[in-house]
């Protein structure tokens, strides 16, 4: 757990005005948005309403893809300090081992399942050998997955089954030890059982760490979401009330009102 965690219910991002377009075409057009500590707060919507571009705005993984263009304030608590992710100082490498993503579909390293794990801690936070091991059990465990490749850490990654492939890109995320981790419909393209196991997971995580979820699946943003936020075309957010998320008729009314 972050030593910076802030008490769950504070605001610990806040999104102001948030343009995002590719090639000239708006995605996200004055997006306005807080997200408090802890979660998970989830993130729903239609599709091509630009949730995933909200994500990747928050660690700027958009200036990664051709032609985007971003204007508006995104902030983060990082390490007890509000910073604008977009401000000079701060740069995207650091940002995103700070501000973790795990993706749709599992996207393991086309190596072992230990070199997955050192390879970040060797390359992106130079950390010396010695601490490879320890940091890699540690991110696995939190994961939920040390004691089924414990034995199997010199295999290759691909040989794991879906669920287990996706765990371990989580363990990575984790080993960077980030403060905040962003996931975008993490389980997507897993089975039924798989995709409730990363669920439970992410419940458990949410303990440690701020999480924000984007799903397409309304009985998944209501299993997962502490708080629930609706993406509307062209950009306006809107939060869906706390009673809603009890009451599965009176989400689904709010949703149709929405969209």
């Amino acid at each position: 757990m972050s030593e910076t965690m802030k008490t769950d219910g504070d605001p610990v991002i806040e999104i102001t005005d948030l343009h995002v377009a590719f090639d000239g075409r708006a995605v996200l057009r004055g997006v306005r948005l807080t997200v408090a500590a802890g979660g998970p707060t989830v993130l729903v919507g239609r599709s091509g309403t630009g949730k995933t571009t909200l994500l990747r705005a928050m660690n700027r993984l958009n200036e990664c893809l051709p032609g985007c263009a971003t204007r508006g304030s995104v902030r983060l608590r990082l390490g007890g300090e509000w910073r604008d992710v977009y401000a000079p100082g701060l740069r995207p490498e650091e940002l995103r081992r700070r501000v973790g993503m795990v993706f749709q579909s599992p996207n393991p390293l086309p190596v072992s399942i230990g070199r997955n794990m050192t390879m970040p801690l060797e390359l992106a936070l130079r950390l010396p050998a010695a601490e490879w091991s320890g940091r890699a059990e540690q991110a696995l465990r939190e994961a939920g997955l040390w004691d089924e490749v414990r034995d199997r850490l010199n295999q290759p990654a691909a040989a794991l089954s879906g669920g287990q492939q996706q765990r371990l890109c989580l363990a990575r995320a984790l080993a960077c030890r980030p403060e905040f981790l962003l996931l975008d419909e993490p389980t997507a393209s897993l089975d039924y059982k798989a995709a409730r196991g990363v669920e439970d997971l992410l419940l458990e995580l949410a303990e440690k760490y701020t999480l924000v979820v984007v799903s397409h699946s309304l009985n998944q943003a209501r299993r997962l979401a502490r708080r629930m936020h609706v993406l509307r075309e062209g950009g306006q957010v809107e939060a869906v009330e706390p009673e809603a998320l009890a009451d599965k008729d009176r989400l689904l009314a709010f949703m149709d009102e929405l969209m």
